[in-house]
């Protein structure tokens, strides 16, 4: 569609507006004749703003193999039965240590249990149906918890192998937004772990081993731990908890006196920052997601996939936690600068929306989403600057309205360089779409609830309803009325 925004007549002092405004679009203009006196008239010697909102916008899902997720600040663990991603289970491992000092234990003291404690406050993120009661399980890592050689960091794709027999579990219900847990434990959940286990370490504190007070020795017998959920059945949305990574496993024991006074020793996680990590598995069997394109060799430009791909629903896929975001691209954009009346740029306004029906209050869409240039490589390049920085789409949730829920951005420094660009690679710059990076101290960005590792949008093409669809809106200034 194009639209014609006339300049009235008579209004002398905006000429002088108009003539800086040519001067500074040098890179996005023509060299018309202007004669200018000192009446503006509307007729067709005139200058008019042209707005342009059908050019051809192309979607793609560019799909990183592995994503960072050391350090997050959370113990990222569930399971969920996501109909647009597919299956996505997540585990954490990390590694604890003992005190230092040790705690004196003396022969007139008892064992009374092992167990592990995590934190969950209300401030925590989380996602799908807080409803479902979610199974936790704790195992032991089988082998030496370190890096492979070749490897720098661990990712998303990280795991270790773990003894196949739980050294505790439970099932709990999570009502994060109270918080309240079914087992009544204020903000934490308590796993019941292995006696065997409990009593070992207990009389290694007792003896003051040696095992204990040396951190590498304590490393190799004690590899570290995996938290991990089960896979939920079919049908069940089941849900992803971020536990806050000051888990504890905690021994408790009594001290014998006039009264009996509770004891316990605490085995903390160490090295938070560098060895904590969240492993990510998804089947996408029976998804959209299954005719994603992933990489054949490694390492590899991201690739992508086509929003007209089979299955893929005519959108784009964004999730953070599964390493996806979204590239748009213009292939046509030139041809408005082709235009017989086409002067200069003024501005362009993306706007992006999310495919109804794809979120709920359950599958939450994130409330930012940042807008950065990218090239042939397909990777995050630095964001796109608006009027106040970076821009994050300024998303109002409108559940009763779900068409009007959209992402809006300024792109007009993108555009007015791509508007003029011919060169063979032009055709694949664009913008891509991402979540913002949590800081590694809180694994948050804004509201924790909104933690993007924790939230996904699915995004309509251009192939949707007008009020539904993604679009450019162009505005230029023209030399005479565009017919």
């Amino acid at each position: 569609m194009t639209i014609n925004i006339f300049l009235k007549k008579e209004r002398v002092f905006l000429l002088s507006s108009f003539l800086v405004l040519l001067v500074s679009l040098v890179g996005c203009q023509k060299e018309p004749n202007l004669n200018f006196g000192s009446t503006y008239v509307g007729d067709n010697g005139s200058a008019n703003i042209v707005r342009v909102d059908t050019t051809t916008v192309l979607m793609s899902t560019v799909y990183t193999d592995s994503t960072n997720t050391v350090g997050t600040g959370y113990l990222m663990v569930g399971n969920i039965n996501d109909p647009y991603f597919g299956n996505v289970n997540t585990r954490a491992f990390f590694q604890v240590t003992p005190p230092s000092p040790l705690p004196k234990v003396t022969v007139y003291d008892g064992y009374d249990s092992i167990g592990m404690i995590l934190i969950f406050k209300k401030n925590n993120p989380y996602y799908g149906d807080t409803t479902y009661y979610q199974t936790f399980n704790i195992n032991q890592v089988d082998t030496l918890y370190q890096l492979p050689s070749y490897v720098r960091n661990y990712s998303s794709k990280s795991q270790f192998p773990i003894d196949p027999t739980p050294l505790g579990s439970t099932s709990v219900q999570i009502l994060p937004s109270v918080p309240f847990s079914s087992q009544f434990a204020g903000d934490s959940i308590r796993i019941r772990m292995d006696d065997g286990l409990g009593r070992q370490l207990y009389n290694m504190v007792f003896n003051n081993s040696d095992t204990l007070t040396q951190p590498a020795a304590w490393l190799q017998w004690f590899h570290g731990l995996c938290l991990s959920s089960p896979t939920v059945p079919a049908g069940i949305p089941g849900n992803l908890f971020g536990f806050r990574d000051s888990a504890i496993m905690r021994i408790y024991y009594h001290q014998p006196g006039a009264t009996t006074t509770p004891a316990y020793i605490d085995f903390n996680i160490t090295n938070r920052t560098s060895t904590q990590f969240n492993n990510i598995v998804v089947n996408r069997q029976g998804s959209p997601m299954q005719n994603l394109v992933t990489p054949g060799v490694s390492p590899q430009i991201p690739p992508l996939t086509p929003s007209t791909t089979a299955g893929f629903k005519n959108a784009g896929y964004l999730y953070s936690l599964l390493g996806l975001d979204v590239k748009l691209t213009f292939p046509y954009l030139n041809n408005i600068a082709l235009r017989p009346d086409y002067i200069g740029l003024l501005r362009a306004e993306l706007t992006v929306n999310p495919v109804p029906g794809s979120w709920t209050t359950t599958w939450r869409v994130p409330p930012q989403v940042e807008v950065s240039y990218t090239d042939l490589n397909n990777l995050v390049d630095a964001p796109i600057p608006g009027p106040t920085g970076i821009q994050y789409g300024n998303l109002v949730l409108q559940y009763q309205t779900p068409t009007q829920a959209t992402y809006t951005y300024d792109i007009t420094p993108f555009i007015k360089t791509q508007i003029i660009a011919t060169g063979v690679t032009s055709p694949q710059n664009g913008v891509i779409l991402s979540l913002p990076t949590p800081t590694a101290s809180t694994g948050n960005n804004s509201a924790s609830t909104a933690n993007p590792y924790f939230l996904r949008a699915v995004l309509a093409d251009q192939s949707y309803p007008v009020n539904q669809r993604t679009y450019l809106s162009v505005y230029y200034i023209g030399l005479y009325p565009h017919q």
